[in-house]
């Protein structure tokens, strides 16, 4: 597929300039009188669409709020895996979805930030296609290598990747993964392949296996392999130590200076759901996110808790996306 090198911001630029635009509006449509929720509502069972594999830091997000939310709706949330594409496919079939208020998206940094700069033509616009819900949460990522590699620090690593140009490998699944790969990459002039892959589960597991031997994981599904053995952290994507990882630097403290990146999550609807069934939703998801077992069970995996109205989550995307931008920007990335 032909690549063209990111030389500005414009593009990311318009698409905040439309998102806050559209939140100005929808802020008005928010004050105007509202139709009440149907007291029947809901009939049946809900679906959130996961736009990444079962396991991933997503989707264990989603299963842990759907049981909640599924008890205060009284009918089943079903999650949907719709893994591929960076989050594109799983996406591009929630933009589609009906919107009659049993549909819904749980979104990433990825999905509504990342990928308005990572490609050039999106199956779905993050921005028309989707009505905001909730922000969920927050995550970083870990640097992850095979324990054979003979490499115990960041530093190491990128000393061993010096040595051997083209012997190595790393892989990646989401802009969580790719980002941070290319960021150390970029800034220190390695040479390694990059293998693509649905999500960071499979490529998590090719590591572990030999394949790879180098990813960016999310903490959620990185630690509990790093506790086992079976990879090893060399450095997290926070802009300080994570108390789950006592001990592992910072990127931008060792291998990467001024690297600093957090992938977030959030709920989204297909742009057309009634509102009330928004605003019902977000009444269900910001209980589950402040309910103490919810809370308990999400901590032991490193998420940070945000809880938002819709507006907040507008604004804070449209502002998101143009970070991401000049992230990407940075890490000398090609659109696709």
């Amino acid at each position: 597929m032909p690549v063209s090198k990111i030389s500005s911001l414009s593009a990311a630029r318009r698409r905040v300039v439309v998102c806050l635009g559209l939140l100005a509006a929808s802020t008005t449509l928010l004050a105007a009188p509202k139709s009440e929720l149907p007291a029947s509502y809901p009939q049946r069972g809900l679906n959130w669409i996961v736009p990444f594999p079962a396991g991933s830091a997503t989707d264990q997000l989603a299963r842990v709020l759907a049981e909640h939310v599924g008890k205060a709706a009284g009918h089943a949330v079903v999650v949907d895996n719709k893994p591929g594409a960076n989050g594109t496919l799983g996406t591009g079939a929630a933009a589609k979805a009906a919107p009659d208020g049993y549909n819904f998206l749980i979104a990433t940094s990825t999905t509504h930030a990342a990928n308005a700069s990572l490609y050039r033509k999106l199956p779905y616009d993050p921005i028309k296609d989707f009505t905001p819900v909730s922000r969920l949460a927050e995550i970083p990522f870990i640097m992850l290598v095979n324990p054979a590699v003979p490499a115990d620090t960041a530093e190491k690593f990128v000393a061993y990747a010096k040595a051997n140009p083209d012997k190595l490998a790393w892989g990646s699944g989401s802009s969580g993964s790719l980002i941070p790969g290319h960021a150390l990459v970029h800034a220190n002039r390695l040479v390694m392949a990059h293998i693509p892959y649905k999500g960071v589960q499979p490529a998590m597991t090719d590591t572990m296996g030999g394949t790879i031997q180098l990813v960016f994981g999310d903490l959620a599904s990185g630690v509990p392999q790093v506790k086992a053995g079976k990879l090893r952290a060399l450095a997290v994507t926070s802009g300080k130590e994570h108390p789950m990882l006592p001990g592992v630097p910072t990127m931008t403290k060792s291998v990467v200076p001024g690297f600093e990146m957090t992938a977030w999550f959030a709920m989204y609807a297909p742009a057309g759901t009634p509102e009330p069934v928004l605003a019902k939703m977000n009444q269900w998801v910001r209980a589950a996110l402040n309910d103490k077992g919810v809370q308990a069970k999400l901590a032991l995996s490193g998420f940070e808790l945000t809880p938002s109205t819709p507006s907040e989550l507008g604004l804070f995307a449209a502002k998101e996306t143009l970070k991401w931008a000049k992230a990407v920007q940075a890490a000398g990335i090609n659109a696709e």
